[in-house]
């Protein structure tokens, strides 16, 4: 899969495969949740049906960080992780390029000519409520419109249910919020994951008999509720079980909201490294405990648990 980054790169695509069909699936597709995936598995295999091009076309900010940055919601993955996600897909071409003021101000007919000007469509493939152009102007409907108009066929795809809740990326953003971890996972359709880097901390679980590896935060990124999960962590191809506490630490002061994991039966040094964390459940909220003892106590029990509940989903 080849990615490109800015408008700019269209025309070096153009030079590429200006000779191929292009199938092209059209959405934020923040999460790469299960609905995103039916469409962009639709994408690919409609690509190869007419043996030509399939290209997944996205923004890698949300569009709300421009038009009303108050409401702009975190993001569920990295830009990282959503082209690994689609490449794992079979998409030919990955355009994930940042909403500007030019893109703000882009009419729906000039942004489907903006698409005809570098592209051979054939195919262009949405979500039932997907929008583009100013103010969202643009719908599926009128989607359809132009299709007809400059010979290219639109297909919708119908909103995904689980266990009865529709999935859509907002969706997935406030069961993370919440902490619940098992129903965010299974409207992704995988295990919920963050990759951070490893930084220095206070050393403090280390006198506590429990070293845990620190992590740096992404910026932007959306982080589960403050507490304390049953984890996996992936360290040189190989899963180690884990508990990692979300949170600023109440039991002492004057740390700010982090997350520490405390992988179990390793020893090895961590610092400067990216983990891959997998969460895989939620176990309490956070505690501020009135002594050392309490709190090691607690961590015993939470590892006991975190161990039983990464063992059940095993199974």
């Amino acid at each position: 899969m080849k990615v490109f980054t800015h408008l700019s790169d269209i025309r070096d695509i153009c030079d590429i495969f200006r000779l191929n069909q292009t199938v092209m699936a059209l959405g934020t597709f923040d999460g790469v949740h299960v609905g995103h995936k039916r469409i962009i598995s639709h994408t690919a295999e409609l690509a190869r049906v007419i043996f030509g091009t399939s290209v997944v076309f996205t923004f890698s900010n949300h569009p709300l960080c421009i038009i009303d940055p108050e409401r702009c919601p975190s993001q569920i993955i990295t830009a990282q992780e959503k082209a690994r996600l689609i490449e794992a897909l079979s998409i030919n071409i990955f355009l994930n390029i940042p909403f500007t003021e030019q893109m703000l101000h882009l009419s729906p007919d000039n942004f489907i000519s903006l698409l005809l000007k570098y592209f051979d469509l054939r195919y262009v493939i949405i979500g039932s409520n997907y929008t583009y152009g100013f103010r969202g102007a643009g719908t599926a409907e009128t989607l359809c419109e132009a299709g007809i108009k400059h010979g290219f066929k639109v297909e919708i795809i119908d909103t995904v249910c689980v266990d009865g809740l529709p999935v859509s990326s907002t969706a997935v953003r406030q069961l993370i919020a919440a902490g619940d971890i098992k129903l965010a996972s299974k409207l992704l359709g995988r295990v919920l994951t963050i990759e951070a880097q490893v930084i220095k901390g206070d050393g403090r679980g280390r006198t506590l008999g429990y070293p845990t590896a620190n992590l740096s935060i992404p910026t932007g990124l959306l982080v589960p509720k403050d507490g304390v999960y049953a984890v996996r962590v992936l360290i040189e191809g190989i899963r180690r079980n884990a508990i990692a506490n979300i949170g600023a630490n109440p039991t002492f002061t004057g740390s700010d909201r982090r997350i520490e994991v405390y992988i179990l039966d390793y020893s090895g040094d961590l610092y400067g490294r990216f983990l891959l964390v997998e969460f895989v459940d939620r176990i309490r909220d956070e505690i501020a405990f009135s002594s050392v003892e309490q709190l090691t106590t607690q961590i015993a029990s939470d590892i006991s648990v975190a161990q039983n509940r990464i063992f059940s989903r095993q199974m």
